[in-house]
């Protein structure tokens, strides 16, 4: 490690160098993801990843793949767009092989849970701390064939 490496607390000065960070962290989700746009406006992306290269909660099972985003600006909530993005997500990890699909979503997150339950997912074991200072629950869903049900 670098000796001259220091930690700190993000403050409003960071924000620009963090936001390229975090758009070069992202080119590594490109097989992984994908965006909604309305013209030139970002409406929303999903992503997810192989379960078993989670950093802080990785599942040994090959066929399970990680839900790791799905953000759709409030503009688009109750437009079908999360939907459409979900699904697609789940196709595309369904073509590599994937035979169920996990996420991780704030227990006080009412909406999003009522939005993954109609989605076809259930609720995996109790809440948890992941890590972010607030319970987290699994949910999961097959994604047999017919991932339109």
């Amino acid at each position: 490690m670098p000796e001259t490496l220091s930690f700190r607390g993000i403050s409003r000065d960071d924000i620009d160098e963090l936001a390229a960070l975090v758009a070069d962290a992202f080119v590594g989700y490109r097989s992984w993801g994908t965006l909604a746009r309305e013209k030139q406006t970002l409406a929303g992306h999903a992503t997810f990843i192989p379960a078993t290269r989670h950093s802080q909660h990785a599942a040994p099972d090959l066929a399970l793949a990680h839900l790791g985003h799905l953000f759709v600006k409030p503009a688009y909530w109750g437009s079908g767009v999360a939907a459409q993005l979900l699904t697609r997500a789940r196709t595309a990890a369904n073509a590599r092989g994937f035979a169920a699909m996990r996420l991780f979503v704030p227990a006080g997150q009412a909406r999003a849970r009522r939005f993954y339950t109609r989605e076809g997912f259930t609720q995996a074991g109790e809440p948890f701390d992941a890590g972010l200072a607030l319970p987290v629950l699994e949910y999961r869903r097959s994604l047999c064939a017919s991932l339109g049900a």
